[in-house]
């Protein structure tokens, strides 16, 4: 696999409140080789965050109940890890957001899917 598109050994904390379609998105990521740490809820996932020493290579949330409190976790982590990245799950299932509130920039996965779209973020984080 080309090292620049391998995202083998990176970390993830995905947040999702819906145990189904969490454990789905973390299945798929783990064939891709990337260790995934689950949270049901942005108060896990502080938890989480606080006892980690560095940052994840990528913190995902599906902000579903309350689009505003992934909004301000987002500030917290911003806060906490200055260096962390993260992205929302926004509309339909494959889009992924990297930037948060009004300013939501969508990035549709290609024809494939929403996992392979974070492929090549991931390898370069």
């Amino acid at each position: 696999m080309d090292p620049e598109t391998d995202p083998r050994g990176k970390t993830v904390l995905l947040i999702d409140s819906n145990q189904h379609l969490g454990t789905a998105r973390a299945r798929r990521l783990r064939l891709y080789g990337i260790t995934v740490h689950t949270a049901d809820s942005v108060e896990a996932a502080r938890d989480r965050l606080k006892a980690k020493e560095s940052a994840y290579h990528l913190v995902l949330v599906a902000p579903r109940e309350n689009p505003e409190e992934a909004i301000q976790f987002h500030r917290e982590i911003k806060r906490l890890h200055p260096e962390q990245r993260v992205a929302f799950f926004v509309g339909p299932p494959k889009y992924i957001s990297f930037t948060c509130g009004r300013n939501v920039i969508p990035m549709p996965a290609r024809r494939d899917t929403w996992a392979d779209g974070l492929k090549g973020r991931l390898a370069s984080a």
